[in-house]
């Protein structure tokens, strides 16, 4: 067990006078705004019991030197929008929260790529880089609220990740600041890099844990012209689940997105939004997104995938074809987390990515697991990658208690049987690095923890997050 030092009246008035007054703050009000991310398990509420806001690379080296000596715990944090507990302060000490660093310190036409600071929210970047006609490809599903800090650090996925990939397909190079108050930086404006270790890509998805990034490169590409999107219900749920291959393998075709809803997450998206949706009694959805330069080829392709959607089972298509058409389409998809926390109170939320093909087999576990422990089971996300999104929670909650250990436990060894793994874009955090060696063998995760300590030998960055507590 972590044993830190508490944060007192001396080390407070240390933190003033580094960044100002202003930026340093124990008001309960503030500590309890940094407690919390967009986690719905209202256990993981854990106060700080400092909140600082530093502005620079530097202060955040003093930040961190005067931590390491004092054993102080420092939880980096970006805009807390995180779902595994990731920026959640386990050990109290002090939360890093970067949001004052949220420059795009520059725009590389040249060598495709854009330099930023971790705060920067990350839809900002595309709205800056519209105007060359270029775009960040690695955004997740909330870019609108999401910092890109956090995206790098969870290796955050999104709707798009088919085609595009995700957040560490983008990254080449970092600077970040180690447990020792030390500046290191690795990687830069290039696209290949074997002259060392791949330091870039083991921050990527560190969750905060090895070091404080202060400087991202991001490769950035051309922005696409044309945008297509289908919406096809079915009710034969087997008939949706074909069209990764059916697409990929037999029609050579690479969509931009390959998204699925069951009839259960679209019953509350749709009444989230307080609208109506065709079909309501279809028992899946699949959204499918084309985009590219060519408008004829672009519309040829959408064409081709509709006569295939209706061959393999759709019901009816739905083409959207302009920018109004298309974002309605994806504000219901998008609807779908927030109208599944706010309709269940007491939820089992989980991000697991499988093989492809073992999609059809863990819907049929999470259709056991429903029907025995009477359950909502709505399911969602990416299909095209293998990364689903599944919330199972209680029709009657006064057994919740008892049977959730129960399910959680059931689900995880199906996903592990099937090949899958415990989170597929939202990461481990405290969330779930109790389940961690459900899926790693001791050996692989003692591995895990000499990197970890190698890294931050006192164990000060982001304490309590991906590994159990050690007894």
């Amino acid at each position: 067990m972590n044993q830190f030092k508490p944060i007192d009246d001396r080390d407070i008035q240390y933190f003033k006078t580094i960044i100002g007054e202003q930026f340093v703050s124990g008001d309960p009000e503030v500590l309890k705004n940094y407690s919390k991310d967009e986690t719905p398990d209202e256990t993981l509420r854990l106060l700080p019991e400092v909140v600082i806001k530093p502005k620079t690379t530097e202060e955040i080296q003093q930040i961190a030197r005067y931590c390491f000596e004092k054993n102080i715990a420092i939880t980096p944090r970006g805009a807390g929008s995180g779902l595994s507990g990731g920026s959640i302060p386990a050990y109290g000490g002090a939360v890093l929260s970067l949001e004052r660093m949220n420059r795009i310190l520059e725009i590389d036409t040249e060598n495709l790529m854009v330099v930023v600071e971790p705060g920067v929210i990350t839809n900002d970047i595309n709205r800056q880089l519209k105007s060359y006609s270029l775009f960040y490809a690695g955004y997740p599903m909330s870019l609108e609220t999401c910092q890109i800090g956090g995206n790098v650090a969870e290796n955050a996925g999104g709707g798009k990740a088919v085609k595009y990939g995700v957040t560490g397909n983008y990254v080449r190079g970092v600077e970040f600041v180690t447990a020792t108050g030390e500046m290191v930086h690795f990687g830069g404006k290039v696209y290949k890099d074997v002259s060392s270790y791949d330091i870039v890509h083991l921050m990527v998805g560190s969750e905060g844990t090895l070091g404080i990034i202060t400087k991202i490169y991001l490769k950035i590409i051309p922005l696409p012209k044309e945008r297509i999107v289908l919406l096809a219900p079915f009710d034969d749920v087997n008939q949706a689940l074909r069209l990764p291959v059916i697409l990929l393998k037999e029609m050579k075709i690479l969509p931009t997105s390959l998204e699925f809803m069951n009839h259960e997450s679209l019953c509350f998206a749709y009444k989230y939004c307080n609208r109506s949706y065709p079909f309501p009694d279809a028992k899946s959805h699949v959204l499918i997104e084309i985009d590219g330069d060519d408008e004829e080829r672009v519309f040829s392709l959408s064409e081709k995938i509709g006569n295939r959607l209706f061959d393999v089972g759709a019901k009816e298509i739905y083409m959207a074809d302009n920018s109004i058409l298309i974002e309605e389409i994806w504000k219901m998809r998008r609807a779908v987390p927030e109208a599944i926390h706010l309709a269940l109170p007491v939820e089992m939320n989980e991000d697991i990515s499988l093989p492809i093909q073992e999609i059809g087999n863990i819907l049929l576990v999470i259709d056991d697991l429903s029907q025995h422990y009477h359950l909502f089971s709505p399911v969602y996300g990416h299909i095209g990658d293998g990364n689903l999104h599944v919330t199972l929670a209680p029709k009657q909650i006064e057994h919740w208690k008892k049977d959730e250990p129960i399910i959680r436990k059931m689900f995880y060894e199906k996903v592990k049987e099937l090949g899958g793994v415990l989170s597929g874009e939202h990461g481990i955090g405290l969330k779930r690095r109790n389940y961690l060696s459900q899926f790693y063998s001791p050996e692989e995760i003692r591995l895990m923890r000499n990197i970890k300590k190698a890294f931050d030998p006192k164990g000060i960055l982001n304490p309590g997050k991906i590994f159990p507590d050690q007894e």
